[in-house]
């Protein structure tokens, strides 16, 4: 083994213990771009399978398009079934009446059945929405200057306690009770209802 190759391994570890402490950036811009790809092929599958659904099929029976019809009206039927009795309240206040006193006495079991139902049907759109965010470093950074802040103005209410208060603050805890003001003792003791 000749001394250059021994030099060419040092300089080949120094890079291996940098490359702990700072990424090599092409292969982080490497990894950035399988992890676009990799979305891009995602969309473009969901595309086609969405696509998909809108091509006339051969065969079609009439069966086929009231099932398709029946799984794409459960959002809007949910939300008409909702906003129908905001509109039924003021309209007819006794048939609202009996709605709501019909649907107290439905057990919770059926509450919580109907809960997870709607979850699942208004809350999957959101968790894919909410995935898809990311979490800005602003984001970060603002709520880190927010709480800094706060602290701000914590130390300022603090520094703006008046003189007085902060006197009477100091006579409490030195004397470990509340200084008696001879004035006020006098009037509640005049205040006080004699028993005859």
């Amino acid at each position: 083994m000749a001394w250059w190759s021994a030099i060419g391994d040092i300089f080949r570890g120094g890079k291996e213990v940098v490359e702990v402490f700072k990424p090599n950036a092409t292969e982080k811009e490497q990894h950035r771009h399988n992890e676009v790809m990799a979305d891009l092929d995602r969309d473009k599958a969901v595309m086609g399978q969405f696509a998909a659904e809108f091509v006339d099929r051969k065969n079609r029976t009439w069966w086929d398009s009231l099932i398709d019809g029946l799984n794409r009206s459960v959002r809007p039927i949910i939300t008409f079934g909702v906003l129908a009795f905001f509109i039924i309240a003021p309209l007819s206040p006794e048939k609202f009446l009996l709605i709501a006193e019909s649907y107290s006495l439905m057990p919770t079991g059926y509450w919580a059945l109907l809960s997870v139902i709607i979850g699942f049907y208004f809350g999957g759109r959101m968790q894919l929405k909410s995935q898809d965010m990311a979490v800005r470093k602003d984001a970060v950074q603002a709520a880190k200057n927010l709480v800094v802040m706060r602290k701000e103005f914590r130390q300022l209410d603090e520094q703006n306690d008046s003189k007085e208060s902060k006197i009477f603050e100091a006579a409490v805890a030195e004397q470990g009770t509340r200084p008696s003001n001879k004035v006020v003792a006098e009037w509640l003791a005049m205040k006080k209802p004699v028993n005859d």
